[in-house]
Parts: C-alpha cells; sequence; structure tokens
C-alpha cells in the first residue's frame, strides 16, 4: 500500500468517522455513558456504567468488540504492520471503528480521538524485555526473555527512560506522525501505561520464577515491584507534562490496572495481600483513584481485598467463563460499577431459547445494580459474516432482555 493510497484512505476515513461523532445515532450511544468519557486506549469500551437513574434508555448499557488479531484477519490487514507502521495503524483503527460502529448495534460511541497503544507487551519492553513480532499473533513477550535471573539483576535495571527505552521511541514516532495527518479536531493520545505492577514483574522476571520468589525469596519480589511502582509513577509525569495536562483521562485511562496474572488459583488473596495490593494501593493514591481493574481471570475469591485495598474503583469487570458471578455481585454488594462478560458459547448459540435464558440469569443476578454489558469474550479465529452476524444476534437480544428485565 503506497503512501499516497493510505494518506487517501486515511482522509476518506476521517471524513466517515466525523459523520459519525455528529450523527443522531452517535448522540443516543453518548447518553448511556458518563459525559467526560474517551474512547480507550485498548478497547473502545472501558468505561464505568451510568447510574441507571441518569439515562433515558434504562436497560444496561452494551459494548462489543474483537482484539485486533480477529479484526486484522476479517478485514484483511497484516498485524505485524499495524503495529509498526504509523499511517498504517492510523488507517486500520478507523477502519475498524467504522466498520465497528455500522455492523455491532450496542451503545458505544465514537469520539474525536485517537488513541495509541502498542501491545501488552510494552511495559515490560520498557526494562529490556523482547518483543516477538509476527503476522500471525499480537506482539508478544516469553519467559525466555525474562531479563531478572537473579536478585542482582534487579540493580542493572533503571527507571525507563520516556524517550529512548523499550518502545519509546517508536511511541513517539507514531504520536508524531499521527498527529501530523490528523484533522484538528481530532486529539491524538499518548500511550499509556496499562499493566499492573505484578504482570510487568511476571514479564521481567518470568511468571513461574516469581510465584516461587513469593515463597524464597519474598525480598525480591518486593525489590521489583517497588521498581515497577517508581517508574510507572516517572511515566505518568513524564506523559503528563509531554502532553500538556495533568488530567487523568478516561477510557483505558493511565490509572488502569490491567492484571490478567492476577487470578486464583496463580494467585491467592494471602499473596495478593502481600505482594500485590499495597504497591496497586500506593498507584491508586498516586492518581487519586483506580480506573478499572481488570482480570480476564478469576477475581472472585479477591472481592473482599479490592474493597479493602481502593477507596475508589470506577469500575471493575466480572468474565462469565472464570468468574462466579452471583458470588462476586454479593460480596462487592454495590460498591464498585461493573461489567459482565458473556461466554463465547453464549454469543455463538445457535438456540435464541438459551441465548435469552442466560442473559435473564444475568439479569437476575444483576438486579439493581450498575452494571453494562461488555461482549468481548468472543474471539473466533478466522472471523468471517457468520460470526459478525452471531454478535449482532446476540446484542440485539441482549437489548430486548435488558429492556423487559428493568428494575429502576
Amino acid at each position: 500500500m503506497t503512501e499516497v493510497k493510505i494518506q487517501k484512505d486515511i482522509d476518506k476515513l476521517f471524513e466517515h468517522t466525523t459523520e459519525i461523532v455528529e450523527g443522531e445515532e452517535n448522540k443516543r450511544r453518548k447518553q448511556m455513558w458518563p459525559a467526560d468519557f474517551k474512547p480507550a486506549a485498548y478497547e473502545p469500551g472501558l468505561i464505568p456504567p451510568l447510574d441507571p437513574k441518569k439515562r433515558v434508555e434504562k436497560r444496561p448499557p452494551l459494548t462489543a468488540d474483537w482484539d485486533r488479531l480477529q479484526w486484522s484477519r476479517l478485514l484483511g490487514f497484516d498485524i505485524q504492520q499495524y503495529y509498526t507502521d504509523p499511517l498504517y495503524y492510523l488507517r486500520w483503527t478507523l477502519e475498524i471503528n467504522v466498520y465497528r460502529f455500522r455492523h455491532f448495534p450496542d451503545d458505544t460511541p465514537l469520539t474525536y480521538t485517537i488513541p495509541i497503544f502498542l501491545s501488552v507487551a510494552m511495559e515490560p519492553n520498557l526494562f529490556g524485555v523482547p518483543i516477538l513480532y509476527s503476522s500471525d499473533h499480537e506482539p508478544l513477550f516469553t519467559s525466555k526473555g525474562a531479563v531478572v535471573k537473579q536478585q542482582s539483576d534487579i540493580a542493572k535495571l533503571d527507571v525507563p527512560d520516556f524517550y529512548e527505552s523499550g518502545l519509546m521511541p517508536l511511541a513517539h514516532r507514531f504520536y508524531e506522525t499521527i498527529r501530523s495527518v490528523s484533522p484538528a479536531e481530532y486529539q491524538v493520545e499518548f500511550p499509556v501505561w496499562l499493566r499492573g505492577p505484578f504482570g510487568v514483574a511476571c514479564g521481567i522476571r518470568s511468571m513461574e520464577q516469581l510465584l516461587i520468589d513469593t515463597m524464597t525469596d519474598p525480598h525480591l519480589v518486593h525489590s521489583l515491584m517497588r521498581l515497577i511502582v517508581v517508574s510507572r509513577k516517572e511515566f505518568s509525569r513524564q506523559r503528563r507534562k509531554f502532553m500538556g495536562s495533568g488530567e487523568v483521562e478516561h477510557g483505558c485511562a493511565e490509572n488502569s490496572m490491567a492484571n490478567d496474572e492476577v487470578s486464583v488459583p496463580i494467585v491467592s488473596p494471602r499473596l495478593c495481600d502481600e505482594f500485590i495490593f499495597p504497591y496497586e494501593k500506593e498507584l491508586a493514591d498516586f492518581y487519586g483513584g483506580i480506573h478499572w481493574w481488570h482480570s480476564c481471570g478469576n477475581k472472585t475469591p479477591l472481592i473482599s481485598s479490592i474493597k479493602r485495598a481502593f477507596s475508589s474503583v470506577e469500575f471493575i469487570d466480572f468474565a462469565i467463563w472464570s468468574d462466579d458471578l452471583m458470588q462476586a455481585v454479593r460480596v462487592l454488594d454495590g460498591a464498585i460499577p461493573f461489567h459482565v462478560r458473556p461466554h463465547s458459547r453464549d454469543i455463538a448459540e445457535r438456540s435464541e431459547e438459551i441465548i435469552r435464558n442466560s442473559l435473564e440469569g444475568i439479569m437476575c443476578i444483576c438486579r439493581g445494580k450498575n452494571f453494562a454489558l461488555r461482549v468481548d469474550g468472543f474471539q473466533p479465529d478466522n472471523p468471517t459474516e457468520n460470526d459478525v452476524m452471531a454478535m449482532r444476534r446476540y446484542l440485539y437480544l441482549a437489548r430486548k432482555v435488558g429492556e423487559e428485565n428493568l428494575y429502576f
């Protein structure tokens, strides 16, 4: 794809995006969420639910998405080039946004914002962990790339340089290039530090070895977590200075905690209380609260600890495939708004009756709570139009069942 061709595509996609942003359907969608949000740096639906009493439509909000790898296979672009070429990234980010808006009948709005996301491997890479790129998968890191082999290796690590460490030169090139071709009304957002401290530590040390360390060398774990927290704070200071704003952003904000590694039985509540939550609480105090606390794994046994650790969490999410939704909602007891993430088998289910039954079960469990449905657990290996239709059918049914089960 030549630069002239890709620039023409970008200009046309900006025109389509602007039409959508200013359209009546987008205005309707925006009313389902708090007024001061921005689209996420990772996914567009990472927005706190709005109190139903403040919404025109009282049913639970719906937001649906696929991972970028799934979009690349449906729309036909190269995932490796997407993460390494800023114009290519922009062109296909806009394409994804327009396609999602037109084909997924949910409540996910668009705004005049272009977030930059350089993969979940960005934060470990700041400390020297290699990234593996491929046209077959998202950028990733492996345990073989761990850079801390022993306690003394921690002393060799520095707080990452905002301009020179890891992917930072690429991040700045993305930011400057995308800004240079974006209309004036669009805000380009520099990447945020998204991963929680424990997840970054797993990349630096390897998960297996780090878990062994919690029993055999706790000092190493604390030293590593301390370095990561100090580094994240400095990254946030530098980013705010660079962006010219001290505001905490919404969406996949700088005060989010992406914590897939924090999952029972990989970790226990006791381990979290000793090695994880004190450091996350320090970051929460630094930011003035947590925007989004996330783990795709089983966090149900950790809810009590999360409630004790943080005075302010804007929302958390529960995955049907890993969490005990009934228990989690009971223990949460309305303290934190939440997203419910349906199981992939429910979206792909052929029987509408079974889909309705599962949705009605969710509505019953979450009766009277402030929650949204986030349909992102269905990630087909090679999506087709049939999979798009499955998503559309599920969203239509979810809206209908939501309207039939109003509790406010």
